[in-house]
């Protein structure tokens, strides 16, 4: 999937923007609802959108819509319900259709890492990690191109995190999809996204590679935008200690840096 924005309105001022194939990308600032409305075509604002060279009107948008899942921050089901059910409620609010609708709900439960024993399990006992694959597993039922997840990464450690992405990641691969992650953790965005966008009220400040803009630490302080906590230490280290060391997503390599100019 290619999605092309042009002259774009997404909140109140005009935008352009391209979301290619093997982009992991990273949404934050202020009124991102507006533009995950946009990009999950919610709404069809003033402007040109074309989806793989299609522009995308009235008439055809239902067609687009459906190649493109928002997994919500939020997981409010009956806390007794069973992981079956809930997958089957899925399928029939989305009025989706299959042959074999169990094995469908397997193989969606199996590519995140969920076995078929968790079809009789109830919500309530599942870890939230659990619950973010789960919704995840849903999400692939209708075998979306472009997945917007909102806070991925909350209420889970660093190292399901790094599982979570792991994922994702092979996912965005195997399969061709984009992932865009609707998230304030600037720490997680700059050490698991290639392409970042950050938005102010009503328009895009920057679009760009992640680690060009949140090394751009004028540009972050300018704006008034938190440092990543790895490039607040380097950048310390650089205008405090006069200590020169460059800028890296991984500890274990600035400690090197470290080793070798200090």
């Amino acid at each position: 999937m290619e999605m092309n924005f042009k002259n774009y309105v997404f909140a109140k001022e005009e935008q352009n923007l391209t979301i290619t194939r093997n982009m992991f990308i990273g949404l934050t600032g202020t009124n991102t609802e507006q533009y995950v409305k946009a990009l999950n075509l919610s709404v069809l604002n003033k402007g040109t959108l074309l989806i793989n060279d299609n522009k995308i009107t009235k008439e055809n948008i239902k067609v687009f819509r459906k190649r493109i899942y928002t997994i919500p921050k939020e997981f409010t089901y009956p806390f007794d319900m069973e992981v079956k059910t809930y997958l089957l409620n899925e399928v029939q609010k989305r009025n989706l259709t299959f042959k074999d609708i169990f094995k469908k709900l397997q193989d969606s439960l199996k590519i995140v890492g969920l076995n078929e024993a968790y079809f009789t399990k109830p919500l309530y006992v599942l870890s939230t990690l659990e619950k973010k694959l789960l919704q995840l597993a849903s999400a692939l039922l209708s075998n979306p191109e472009l997945v917007i997840i909102e806070e991925p990464f909350l209420g889970i450690d660093l190292h399901n995190e790094k599982k979570m992405v792991l994922l994702l990641k092979k996912l965005a691969e195997r399969y061709h999809k984009i992932f865009i992650l609707v998230t304030d953790n600037i720490d997680a965005l700059y050490q698991y996204t290639n392409k970042i966008i950050i938005t102010n009220k009503n328009k895009i400040l920057t679009i760009g590679s992640t680690k060009e803009v949140l090394e751009d630490t004028t540009f972050l302080k300018r704006n008034r935008i938190p440092l990543p906590e790895i490039i607040e230490f380097t950048y310390l280290a650089r205008t405090k200690k006069q200590v020169k060391i460059d800028y890296h997503n991984d500890i274990r390599d600035i400690i090197k840096d470290i080793y070798k100019h200090v």
